[in-house]
């Protein structure tokens, strides 16, 4: 596990949003393995799957792309998440979660209940 490194004075005083991004990147990126664009060019499409995680595409010094690998979800994993957030959306009160984003402008109309998707995404098909 990586060591924390504190957060230098000049991010302190930014926004939040600054602050996120000062953290992702010197946990994420700056720790990150890289590749070259050479190497990039002989790598097979198996070799790309079987990265442990984004890595930096370097030509030089400079970081010119950033190489995700997709990974496949756990179907049984997906099912349950997906289980699990259908239970909370019949809690919700939609007329109360309109009301809460009032405040940051006009509310979607779009009906996105489980119901809704299912029948749009039937009428695709």
């Amino acid at each position: 596990m990586k060591s924390f490194r504190p957060i230098p004075p000049i991010v302190i005083g930014e926004s939040v949003a600054g602050v996120v991004a000062f953290c992702y990147m010197s946990m994420y990126v700056s720790g990150m393995a890289s590749i070259g664009i050479r190497e990039l060019q002989k790598i097979s499409g198996e070799s790309i799957g079987a990265l442990p995680g984004p890595t930096a595409v370097k030509s030089g010094s400079r970081t010119g792309g950033l190489l995700i690998p997709l990974k496949s979800s756990d179907p049984d994993r997906l099912a349950a998440v997906l289980t699990r957030a259908e239970e909370l959306a019949r809690a919700r009160d939609p007329a109360a979660d309109d009301a809460a984003l009032a405040a940051y402008g006009p509310v979607d109309p779009v009906d996105w209940s489980v119901e809704a998707v299912r029948a749009l995404t039937a009428k695709r098909t």
